[in-house]
């Protein structure tokens, strides 16, 4: 018995989890590769959590978000004030869509959140 319900609870957690897809770093440099090398980042309602748990205290970073289902929406969020390591931090996603002089802001409540395909953009170590 337990068993039966141990697998309908994994079944029911399988059809009811969505998320945002976060796309891999397929950068081949090293230095890249090593500065983002222990850091983190999770998305959730708008709000961007990132976590160095790396090597380097971070100068700059930028995570971008596009859309599976609308290919003019485009999200970013900057973090430039620089990310010690060990720091966890926390910035708020800013979305647009339209082309040219149609490009607006887009509400966060506009957005199809489980659609959102996230991936950093850049990443600077900092100068001491």
């Amino acid at each position: 018995m337990k068993k039966i319900i141990f697998v309908l609870l994994l079944a029911a957690c399988g059809f009811s989890g969505y998320g945002q897809t976060y796309k891999p770093i397929t950068s081949k440099d090293k230095t890249y590769l090593g500065t983002l090398k222990g850091v983190s980042y999770t998305y959730k309602q708008g709000v961007v959590t990132l976590k160095n748990n790396g090597n380097y205290n971070l100068g700059t970073v930028s995570i971008v978000a596009s859309s599976k289902v609308d290919s003019t929406l485009f999200g970013i969020v900057l973090f430039d004030e620089g990310v010690e390591k060990g720091e966890t931090v926390k910035a708020e996603f800013y979305f647009t869509t339209g082309i040219g002089k149609k490009e607006h802001e887009v509400p966060l409540k506009q957005v199809d959140q489980k659609n959102l395909v996230l991936s950093f953009d850049t990443a600077t170590r900092a100068v001491k």
